[in-house]
């Protein structure tokens, strides 16, 4: 029987076990793209917070932009949180219905944080050239084909597909909001 109540150990965050994952993670994303590290919530959401904070102020501070930071440590977390948890959402219900299999959530999320990382370091870069974003956006939806196909088992032909309208769909929001601007 599942066990409902987790010890509170198993709710600590291992800060230096994050570090390594990342650091290898940062060396070979491709690699290790294609298996997901088991981390509890608390960790989980520790990595979203703080990439997304650090890309945030980092960007920021490039363009030592006080609004911009104080953008990327209040707005930044949270926008790219709940986008995290929809995007995950979306995948577990592809699954779900269109792959025919149940898979666990939480690593659907962690698959989404760690393939979102390329798409945060372009986005410090793209305060002074735009199109970075979509570099990263590229880098981020190569690397979710990869782990979709290892780690899910997605056909490529399908992998590619979903993946190909994420992009045109974050192509046509980005385009649209900067000439809207």
């Amino acid at each position: 029987m599942r066990e409902v109540n987790p010890s509170h150990q198993d709710q600590k965050i291992d800060f230096k076990k994050i570090i390594e994952i990342l650091i290898e993670f940062i060396k070979n994303p491709v690699q290790e793209i294609s298996k997901i590290p088991d981390w509890n919530w608390p960790s989980i959401f520790f990595v979203q917070i703080m990439i997304a904070l650090s890309s945030g102020l980092l960007a920021g501070l490039i363009k030592f932009n006080f609004y911009r930071m104080a953008a990327g440590i209040l707005i930044m977390p949270v926008v790219s949180t709940i986008t995290s948890l929809l995007m995950a959402t979306f995948f577990y219900y592809y699954l779900q219905f269109l792959e025919n299999r149940t898979e666990d959530f939480r690593k659907i999320f962690i698959f989404v944080i760690l393939s979102s990382i390329p798409f945060y370091i372009f986005q410090i870069i793209s305060e002074y050239f735009a199109p970075m974003t979509l570099i990263g956006f590229g880098f981020s939806f190569l690397l979710a084909i990869v782990g979709l196909c290892h780690n899910f088992k997605v056909a490529k032909k399908r992998a590619y597909q979903l993946i190909g309208f994420l992009f045109i769909l974050a192509l046509t929001t980005w385009v649209t909001s900067r000439f809207s601007s």
